[in-house]
């Protein structure tokens, strides 16, 4: 059965500290399925959405672990292949150290089984039936042969017409230089329909500051007229085909900030494809990624539809869904 998204990029384990501080003192972590993809995935799939993930795990427990949370939750995975000779890659997460509110995160996913995915394991009758392909900066970031593969799909995705979506997500700890990830994220936004982008991002790849710039620029270098600006506790702003909105963030307790902007990611891309248009799809989007905030992991608490009626009815007249 054809999928509405499918998504290309490295799901890994997730450790995260059940307290907060260094990493040196703490002695009790939790384990999640994770990776930005995989969370896109997953979101999506507790929307009703057919989701699919293009990838490689280690034959190991981490892997094995994933692979049954994913296909769990939904998630199609039987493009995911199972690497005997490299592990599935992990990370930790050090929260509220040293800058309270704010999760730091340690890799240990050199040399793992994702980043020798290459252009064999992309199924291109699966991209090319697909309504979206998603995928990363980071998946162009570990490794050349994952940065082909997921190039690969984008292109198969764009000539079949699908919307391909590319989130920057640039993780300065996974490319060798800067320059090179200019470089390389500006080829692959060549290639897109729809970029996710934060501040950051925009300043370091367009060089634009502000977000009038920002969408000037990505329609300028690149032909880009669907930009999505993620602003943290400030919001987003998107311009889609000459629309533009903005809407603000939910004000809820932070737990752990990891994963808020693919909960954002998945459930917009999902809202879009469902036709509920922008505003009311950046607003759903916005309250997935505050529920997310709130509990540890990044997977766990994505919303399903009704979990998302529920939340905005609980800020009230706030909400402007028109």
């Amino acid at each position: 059965m054809p999928m509405d998204i499918v998504a290309v990029g490295e799901p890994l384990v997730q450790l995260n500290a059940v307290t907060r501080g260094p990493l040196r003192h703490v002695q009790y972590f939790e384990k999640h399925s994770t990776g930005s993809e995989a969370n896109v995935c997953v979101a999506a799939a507790r929307l009703g959405m057919r989701s699919g993930l293009i990838t490689r795990l280690g034959n190991d427990e981490f892997g094995l672990f994933i692979r049954d949370w994913l296909r769990g939750e939904g998630v199609d995975v039987s493009r995911v292949v199972m690497d005997g000779e490299h592990p599935t890659g992990i990370y930790f997460v050090q929260r509220g150290y040293p800058v309270p509110g704010v999760s730091d995160v340690v890799y240990y996913r050199h040399g793992s089984a994702a980043s020798f995915l290459s252009e064999e394991d992309v199924d291109r009758d699966y991209v090319r039936e697909s309504r979206v392909l998603h995928t990363t900066g980071i998946t162009l970031a570990i490794s050349e042969s994952a940065r082909s593969a997921a190039m690969l799909a984008m292109d198969e995705a764009r000539r079949a017409g699908a919307l391909v979506s590319l989130d920057l997500n640039i993780r300065r700890k996974l490319w060798r230089n800067m320059d090179e990830a200019v470089d390389v994220v500006g080829k692959a936004m060549a290639k897109a329909g729809v970029v996710f982008m934060d501040e950051e991002e925009a300043s370091m790849i367009l060089g634009a500051e502000g977000v009038d710039a920002a969408f000037r620029e990505a329609e300028r270098r690149f032909g880009l007229t669907k930009v999505v600006l993620k602003l943290g506790r400030r919001g987003s702003v998107a311009r889609w085909d000459g629309e533009e909105e903005r809407v603000n963030a939910f004000e809820v307790p932070v737990e752990d900030p990891i994963g808020a902007g693919d909960a954002y990611v998945g459930v917009f891309l999902s809202s879009m494809l469902k036709g509920m248009g922008l505003r009311k799809s950046m607003v759903r989007a916005s309250a997935a990624a505050a529920m997310v905030v709130t509990v540890r992991g990044d997977e766990e608490n994505l919303p399903r539809e009704g979990d998302i009626d529920v939340f905005l009815r609980g800020f009230g007249g706030d909400v402007d869904l028109r």
